[in-house]
């Protein structure tokens, strides 16, 4: 094997160690499906980390001007230098590799003209679902399909800590302390509980999938911090469904409608059983109906199984000189996407009022929804306990409803004296 492919690693951590650990734990096998030898030249982080034969530099600007590297992998994370560091290596010359969906998301644009423009190619698998394959699948698997709708659950973090609340009977915060000490939390958890790291695995599948450019704000985000233990063992026990975190791609009637928020689920959903640290994408193809991914998406190891994954399949093209020929993603740069606002989505919902304990509230609350065409399929209403003063739980479910009715309605309600703090509603999928 006389072909030697050359990387330069830009973010050691623990995605990082990861890749190295594969590398040089699998390296005959990885020769025989890359038909070449893949060797770490040089690595990039704040701290030293010792790669044999290769180079350390503190300035990933140093990886960027070598010579002798075919391949940059970007694992640093975030916006900035991340960014920085893909475009200089692509208008430099040199393939990128990332697991970085923030950008991704945020300069899809930008980077794919960049890749376009320098004939070079960003490969990106890890970037969604850790070790599962959602992007190959997607993008290869799949390409023979008109895609009509995505669903997932597309963050480890959130999902540990709604299985946590339902399993333990535990509030949202004893949940994210579990997940913290077991490491799939973050000590700030932010990007992760407002649902804002499944908003960046979403944009970037419906670009995939719509050979266009999702941005972020078309994405309805709603994250599971106000989520309460209450609300989910009422779902569970009077209705059996479970909560979820779940990104939604769907075209309906030529218009896109993408969410993410906290859905409720039967138990017989394909999702009802993807617990703790597992993720799970379902993809709707016109030819292939529908496609399921299950795997773990958080952990070194998935991460970095998808990392080389991707460093094998362009290795493969950089071996064979045929980098350039042909783009890794179809993306029109022109082609706009019509937006389905939330108010117009339609579904049935999950509500939870708490009133006041007295005699009319449950018809004046019915007589709104009424008047606002929110159509009512069952109510169930839980006494307050003697000898406590707390308000009166009324909880219904809805028949499927346009959801800007329902916004209209709850705006109501919830300025009435007679209920004593602000609706909760969930959607419920099918």
């Amino acid at each position: 094997m006389n072909r030697k492919v050359r990387l330069g690693l830009v973010g050691c951590g623990t995605v990082g160690r990861g890749v190295i650990k594969i590398l040089e734990n699998n390296r005959r096998s990885i020769e025989e499906k890359t038909g070449a030898s893949i060797e770490i030249v040089a690595t990039c982080d704040r701290r030293r980390i010792s790669v044999k034969n290769a180079r350390f530099y503190t300035d990933y600007r140093d990886i960027i001007a070598a010579p002798d590297i075919d391949m940059v992998v970007e694992l640093i994370g975030g916006y900035e230098p991340a960014r920085t560091i893909i475009l200089s290596a692509l208008r430099a010359g040199k393939n990128v590799v990332t697991a970085n969906k923030a950008v991704l998301a945020k300069y899809w644009d930008e980077i794919l003209r960049a890749a376009r423009k320098h004939d070079r190619l960003v490969y990106f698998e890890a970037a969604v679902g850790g070790g599962i394959p959602v992007v190959q699948g997607l993008n290869e698997g799949l390409a023979a399909n008109r895609i009509e709708k995505i669903s997932g659950i597309l963050n480890g973090t959130t999902n540990f800590i709604l299985s946590e609340m339902t399993q333990n009977d535990v509030d949202f915060k004893s949940a994210l302390k579990s997940a913290q000490v077991a490491g799939f939390a973050e000590a700030d958890p932010t990007f992760d509980v407002e649902g804002i790291d499944t908003a960046h695995k979403l944009a970037v599948l419906a670009s995939l999938a719509w050979s266009s450019w999702v941005k972020l704000g078309d994405i309805t985000t709603i994250g599971i911090g106000g989520v309460s233990r209450e609300d989910i063992s009422f779902a569970r026990d009077e209705y059996g469904y479970l909560m979820k975190l779940i990104g939604s791609a769907h075209m309906t009637g030529g218009r896109l409608e993408l969410s993410v928020q906290p859905c409720l689920i039967a138990r017989t959903h394909p999702f009802a059983n993807v617990e703790k640290e597992y993720n799970a994408v379902c993809i709707h193809g016109d030819a292939a109906d529908d496609i399921m991914f299950y795997g773990k998406g958080a952990g070194q190891l998935p991460a970095a199984s998808a990392v080389v994954s991707d460093i094998i399949f362009l290795a493969r093209q950089i071996a064979g000189g045929t980098v350039g020929k042909l783009p890794y993603v179809t993306y029109n740069p022109d082609k706009k996407l019509s937006i389905l606002p939330r108010e117009k989505s339609e579904g049935c919902h999950y509500l939870h009022f708490n009133t006041v304990d007295k005699p009319g509230v449950l018809s004046t609350i019915a007589g709104i929804l009424s008047r606002y065409r929110v159509s009512i399929a069952s109510v169930y209403q839980r006494e307050p306990l003697i000898g406590v003063r707390s308000g009166v739980s009324i909880v219904m479910l809805t028949h499927k409803i346009i959801c800007g009715d329902l916004l209209k309605a709850l705006e109501r309600i919830d300025s009435l004296p007679i209920v004593r703090s602000k609706t909760v509603h969930y959607k419920i999928l099918d």
